[in-house]
């Protein structure tokens, strides 16, 4: 299965644009060079995900209509990271108050961006069973991935996040977005907690692999 080019560039083109727009509208301005930045990083990080990635995956994260364990967390988490940028935009555009993030700091908080997100990608591209959903994909053979970054941690891909949200709160400049990013950061961990616990008691291999890898957040070696 292949994904079509002029749909994958459109889906792209808006994602892209309705963030831009969201971030424009709370900053009152188009004008903050901090914001473009972020969005030109974030934008390409996104167009390389979606090039990159398993079609069948691609396929599964947009449309799949199953359910999971925790979809209210994951739910609440999205809304933070949209919260999160919400805040930071507001903040450096029509209040200005909190907008006190050195630029030497912005520029290393946007270089983490930048890595966070291509370790998300990484992950993305090594796991083909990298779904929104926690579910077992026995339609699609599901089975334990155990290359690329996951062989230094269980949750590459919840680890990036982590650092994503922050440091993107961080990258247009807002210290007051840290508030919702720190909500993120503890859904997110409640999340992959309970992730790993499913996956050690529903798919086969995991328990072992667990106990071969067993740091969940952060890189054994």
């Amino acid at each position: 299965m292949k994904q079509q080019p002029f749909r994958l560039l459109l889906r792209w083109g808006l994602i892209t644009t309705s963030l831009a727009a969201l971030l424009f509208l709370a900053a009152g301005t188009t004008h903050l060079p901090s914001i473009r930045r972020y969005l030109a990083v974030f934008s390409s990080l996104l167009l390389a995900t979606m090039l990159t990635v398993d079609p069948h995956l691609a396929k599964e994260r947009t449309h799949s209509e199953a359910t999971g364990i925790d979809d209210g967390l994951r739910v609440a988490a999205g809304l933070l990271f949209l919260l999160t940028l919400t805040f930071a935009a507001l903040s450096v555009g029509r209040v200005r108050f909190g907008f006190n993030v050195p630029i030497p700091l912005r520029e290393a908080a946007l270089v983490a961006v930048a890595l966070s997100g291509s370790l998300q990608t990484w992950a993305m591209v090594v796991n083909p069973f990298f779904s929104p959903v926690v579910r077992i994909q026995t339609e699609r053979g599901h089975h334990v991935i155990t290359d690329g970054p996951y062989r230094f941690m269980r949750h590459p891909g919840y680890f990036a996040m982590l650092i994503f949200v922050p440091a993107s709160a961080l990258a247009i400049g807002s210290w007051i977005a840290l508030a919702p990013a720190v909500a993120f950061v503890l859904l997110v961990q409640r999340r992959a907690e309970l992730e790993d616990e499913f996956l050690k008691k529903n798919l086969p291999g995991y328990a072992d692999y667990a106990r071969r890898v067993p740091a969940t957040l952060a890189p054994t070696r």
